[in-house]
């Protein structure tokens, strides 16, 4: 089966919530997301945590019980889940994380690869006194929660992956091949372009882990569209999306129901890899499909 190369670009913070906010995806840098909604009801007060000899911001929804974790997207925050956050309170204690170099978070010269990354994640649980968690990782996180639940089995209860489970390297290398130069978007600060070079670097083994996993995954019906690109780049990648993305896609879903020892799959049509988290009619069905997940006695 062919694969297609994936290239990452940085959003714009102040541009997120109209293109995606985390591209672990070409058709997801080639498609804008529309206006989102704001999110519902009241986002609690920043809180910040020093892990690692970095201040990370954090939010914390209240409510005991085990611990769900929320991990951002590129370029994404903590703040980003409150849509989703709210429906979990009643069962757990959840939280959201915002990774170095991203939103509120220090933005130091250096950390920014995987094992660094997840380091901080098993730092900031350690300083919050939690033994073990739930994660659930948008986009980039894909690689944090392969990468912690690999590391740390003893301190997984579940994964989810939101549109998250893909070989960022594997295709970075599959795009060096093809010559797909794609320009920079711009405000690509250096700590997130480190981010995005880092990322490329890695490359899930989803045959260690031990936790059940969901993984949601953006199945675009149509050739994905963007207004960020000139016509000569819009045919190059649907001349990509032709000859490569649709096949890419179903391999990675492929991999990921192969060697996840206790996975599940769910697709999602009519959205994108940027806007399904914030849209209304979306985030029913992750809820739903998460409540259902979460509270479930498969546990390891």
């Amino acid at each position: 089966m062919k694969s297609w190369p994936l290239i990452q670009r940085a959003i714009p913070p102040t541009a997120k919530r109209f293109v995606c906010p985390a591209l672990i995806l070409l058709i997801a840098l080639a498609t804008a997301a529309s206006a989102q909604p704001a999110p519902s009801g009241r986002e609690p007060e920043p809180r910040f945590a020093t892990v690692n000899s970095v201040r990370l911001h954090y939010l914390d929804w209240g409510v005991t019980g085990a611990a769900l974790l929320f991990l951002t997207s590129l370029g994404g925050s903590a703040g980003d889940f409150q849509p989703l956050a709210i429906n979990f309170t009643e069962h757990f204690h959840v939280l959201g994380l915002t990774r170095r170099g991203q939103g509120q978070s220090d933005k130091p010269d250096t950390g920014y690869g995987t094992p660094q990354l997840v380091d901080d994640i098993k730092a900031f649980l350690d300083l919050m006194h939690i033994k073990r968690a739930t994660l659930v990782g948008y986009s980039l996180a894909g690689n944090e929660l392969t990468g912690f639940a690999s590391l740390y089995p003893r301190r997984v209860v579940k994964l989810v992956y939101l549109d998250a489970a893909y070989d960022l390297a594997e295709n970075a290398e599959l795009g060096r091949k093809a010559h797909l130069n794609l320009p920079p978007l711009p405000a690509s600060d250096k700590a997130t372009l480190e981010l995005i070079a880092r990322s490329n670097e890695y490359h899930p083994d989803y045959t260690r882990i031990r936790a059940p996993a969901l993984g949601f995954f953006v199945t675009y019906d149509q050739p994905p569209q963007s207004s960020l690109w000139d016509e000569a780049t819009k045919a190059r990648l649907l001349a990509w999306w032709y000859d490569y993305g649709k096949a890419y896609r179903r391999e990675q879903i492929d991999r990921f129901q192969k060697d996840m020892k206790r996975g599940r799959v769910v697709e999602l049509h009519n959205t994108t890899h940027g806007g399904f988290v914030f849209d209304s009619a979306q985030q029913k069905i992750l809820v739903r499909e998460m409540q259902r997940f979460l509270l479930s006695s498969d546990r390891n």
